[in-house]
């Protein structure tokens, strides 16, 4: 596919569209956190928030006022966190969780927010999809509910491939390599244009053999600048140069990353 890379100045809206019909990926800068927009003219879908306000932040600033679909991927704070100010002010219509239990105040008070909200509530199963015009989002794991999960967060962490025309994203969350292995193992669509790392571009993620697996174009991982647990790995940098021809970026150095297509071509936007 072929793509073009342009700035925008931070605080500027970002405005029109290259095509009547298209597809924006806003991968927010949260500083360590993960919060993904897929932005079509019939929808908008957000995966992960963020742990504070920044996502609610940016949302209002680009005139978003509802949400068709919120997936939260997990229960830890720099994933939901930022959940409590948008279902407390915007319209959701439905959120997706996994169903797993947590002992944080963040997790009561992200459980106490939707309830107090109208949005409906789902746990999506491998193969789940809904479509949204020509964007088709689809779940590659779990398997099922983690109601009844006693294990760590990140095993039922909920993946998602966004389809649409010829570009895909794929989006990990805080999915480490034993899931990766899995959705290796049952065979669930890889192969994406785009992939955001997962876990912030920790070395427990992105195995050699799933990024083999996704084969993307671009490469995205989400983490605050001088964080405090040296995100991105040396690792998983090297992993990707070793790949060739795959393009890096992370919100630590670019700010918010915007990637619009129209389904066949598509342009990054940077905001550094």
């Amino acid at each position: 596919m072929k793509r073009l890379i342009l700035f925008f100045a931070a605080g500027v809206l970002l405005v029109g569209a290259l095509h009547a019909e298209y597809l924006r990926v806003h991968f927010i800068d949260v500083g360590q956190g993960s919060a993904v927009l897929l932005e079509t003219p019939d929808a908008r879908v957000l995966v992960d928030a963020g742990q504070y306000a920044d996502a609610y932040e940016y949302l209002t600033k680009i005139g978003v006022e509802t949400l068709d679909l919120a997936i939260a991927t997990h229960a830890h704070a720099d994933h939901i966190g930022g959940f409590i100010p948008i279902l407390r002010n915007l319209r959701v219509g439905t959120i997706w969780y996994n169903g797993q239990t947590h002992t944080t105040r963040t997790f009561e008070r992200f459980i106490d927010a939707m309830l107090e909200s109208d949005a409906a509530y789902h746990e999506p199963s491998r193969g789940e999809s809904v479509r949204f015009g020509r964007l088709v989002v689809t779940v590659l794991h779990p398997e099922g509910s983690a109601a009844e999960y006693e294990g760590h967060l990140h095993d039922k962490n909920i993946v998602v491939r966004a389809r649409f025309g010829e570009f895909s994203v794929l989006l990990t969350g805080d999915a480490e390599i034993e899931a990766e292995r899995e959705m290796i193992s049952v065979g669930v669509a890889l192969a994406s244009t785009v992939l955001k790392l997962g876990h912030h571009g920790s070395s427990t993620s992105s195995s050699p053999e799933f990024l083999k697996a996704v084969n993307p174009e671009v490469a995205v991982y989400q983490a605050g600048s001088d964080n405090r647990y040296g995100h991105p790995h040396g690792v998983v940098m090297r992993r990707i140069e070793a790949l060739r021809g795959v393009d890096l970026y992370g919100t630590a150095g670019h700010g918010t990353i915007v990637i619009e297509t129209d389904g066949l071509t598509f342009t990054i936007e940077t905001e550094w």
